[in-house]
C-alpha cells in the first residue's frame, strides 16, 4: 500500500466510468441471485458528520465499481463482500465530502471476505469483507476517524434509528451524487422483513419505511449503517429490491453477528 500521487486524474476517470459500471439492473424476484445492490430521499452532509465513511473504487478486470466502506481502525476498512469479490486493486478515498476532489487516497490489493460468503448467491448471507491498508490511514479525528462496533451477538431492536450514507444513486435508475448524502430510517423486525425477503438469515436485518422513498441505492453498497443513539455501526449496506420502493426495505449485514470474525481478522 502507498498513497497515490495521481488522485485528481484517477478521480476524474472514475467519475466518468462509475456511472456505467455501477449500473446494476433492478430485480423483480426474491431469488438470491436477483437481489440488487444498492441514498434515496436523503440530504447532503459533510464528512465531518461521518468521518468514518470512505469511498471505494474497486478494479475488477477492466472496470471499476463504486462502493462505500467504513474505517474501523488505522489499518482496516469494513465493507460488503460483494464489493470485493474478484477485486484486483482497491482505491480507498478518505476524509472528503466531495467524491471528485479532496481527501486522501490509499490503494491496496489486500482484502478478505467472510469464508461463509458465497459469491454465487450474490448479495446474501455473510456479505461482509475487510480491506487492509498496511501503511495505515491517517486519522485526524475530524475528517477521518474510526467508528465503534457493537459487541458480539448484541441484538437490534425493531425501530432502532440508523443513519446510512453514501455517494450512490439518489433514486432508482437515477444518477450518482458528487456530494456525500445521508438518510435516517428505522430497522424492522426480521419476522416482518421475511414477509418480503423470505430467505433473510440471522446474519441480516432490514430497515426502511413502509411508504418507501428513503433507502440506499446503487453505489452505496458496503457503506455503514450507524445507530443514531449509540453511534455504533450495527450494519453494512448489502442488498434490496430496487431503491426506495414502497413495501421493500433495504437489507443489511448485521455486524454483531460477524463480530468475532472481524475481531479475529482485523484485531478490532
Amino acid at each position: 500500500m502507498e498513497k497515490s500521487f495521481f488522485l485528481p486524474f484517477f478521480l476524474l476517470f472514475c467519475l466518468f466510468v462509475k456511472d456505467v459500471v455501477s449500473r446494476a439492473p433492478n430485480r423483480s424476484t426474491d431469488d438470491p441471485k436477483n437481489i440488487d445492490t444498492r441514498i434515496v430521499g436523503g440530504y447532503n452532509i459533510t464528512i465531518q458528520d461521518v468521518p468514518y465513511h470512505v469511498l471505494l473504487f474497486v478494479m475488477k478486470g477492466e472496470v471499476f465499481e463504486q462502493c462505500g466502506g467504513s474505517i474501523i481502525s488505522e489499518t482496516y476498512v469494513l465493507t460488503a463482500a460483494h464489493c470485493l469479490t474478484e477485486a484486483t486493486l482497491i482505491f480507498v478515498i478518505a476524509g472528503t465530502t466531495i467524491a471528485s476532489s479532496g481527501g486522501s487516497e490509499y490503494n491496496t490489493t489486500i482484502y478478505t471476505n467472510h469464508p461463509l460468503y458465497n459469491p454465487e448467491r450474490h448479495n446474501t448471507d455473510y456479505d461482509i469483507g475487510l480491506i487492509n491498508i498496511p501503511g495505515g490511514i491517517t486519522l485526524d479525528g475530524t475528517n477521518t476517524r474510526a467508528v465503534a462496533l457493537p459487541d458480539e451477538n448484541s441484538t437490534i431492536a425493531p425501530g432502532t434509528n440508523i443513519i446510512i450514507t453514501g455517494w450512490g444513486r439518489t433514486k432508482e435508475n437515477g444518477t450518482i451524487t458528487d456530494n456525500l448524502m445521508a438518510v435516517q430510517i428505522p430497522t424492522i423486525s426480521n419476522d416482518e422483513c421475511r414477509q418480503v425477503y423470505s430467505r433473510l438469515t440471522p446474519q441480516q436485518f432490514c430497515a426502511g419505511v413502509p411508504e418507501g422513498g428513503k433507502d440506499s441505492c446503487t453505489g452505496d453498497s458496503g457503506g455503514p449503517a450507524v445507530a443514531t443513539d449509540s453511534g455504533l455501526q450495527i450494519g453494512v449496506i448489502s442488498s434490496g429490491r430496487g431503491c426506495g420502493r414502497p413495501g421493500y426495505p433495504g437489507v443489511y449485514t448485521d455486524v454483531a453477528s460477524v463480530r468475532t470474525w472481524i475481531r479475529t481478522n482485523a484485531g478490532v
